[in-house]
């Protein structure tokens, strides 16, 4: 049985107990070429509120009924003949907050574990990773003795913007809610600077 968390209402403010639906559902046969993943980590992240709204966005948004978007990790347990990927592969993919996937192998790829953690692979090896890394190297091009101001600093993204743009010799101020998070910047991250918005004009 495949547990599923589902979206059953478009949320108006704060998503609540009520957005999502819980369901445990019978596991489908595979057809050719398809593989069955057993999701051994999902992403939490800020994009999800995003994906809920019926709005036009860089993706469609996630329908009523259906399972809840969400990156995940997990390792093929059955296939069908699949042309690329085969049992034990670790793979990630769009599958979703549920505990099975069911795919053709599109919009996936394989990893491998014995390179990093799983986790790692949704994290700074995955979708926040590489928006830092392109960010600040391919569309802020930054150099050598740059100012760097990062908003959201102790967060997925700016905390690995904030490392990179050191890494490159930049001088890097972070923007961040709390003395807890400022001090992680300055004294974890290493940070140059940081700014408590809550505390702070």
């Amino acid at each position: 049985m495949n547990k599923q968390l589902l979206l059953d209402k478009r949320p108006e403010g704060m998503p609540g107990k009520d957005t999502w639906r819980y369901e445990t559902n019978p596991i489908p046969e595979l057809k050719e070429g398809e593989v069955l993943i057993r999701h051994h980590y999902i992403s939490l992240d800020p994009a999800m509120r995003g994906w809920m709204m019926d709005r036009k966005s860089y993706v469609p948004p996630v329908e009523i009924g259906e399972v809840m978007r969400a990156g995940a990790i997990g390792k093929v347990i059955k296939s069908n003949n699949h042309p690329n990927f085969k049992e034990g592969d670790c793979i990630v993919s769009w599958g979703g907050v549920q505990e099975y996937e069911i795919t053709s192998g599109e919009n996936c790829y394989k990893v491998d574990e014995t390179l990093a953690p799983m986790p790692k692979y949704l994290g700074v090896l995955g979708m926040p990773g590489m928006t830092a890394y392109f960010g600040i190297l391919q569309v802020a091009k930054v150099k050598e003795e740059d100012i760097v101001l990062v908003s959201g600093a102790a967060g997925a993204v700016g905390s690995l913007v904030g490392q990179i743009a050191k890494l490159k010799g930049c001088t890097v101020i972070g923007i961040a809610g709390g003395k807890h998070k400022c001090d992680y910047l300055l004294n974890e991250l290493g940070f140059d600077e940081a700014i408590d918005y809550k505390s702070e004009d």
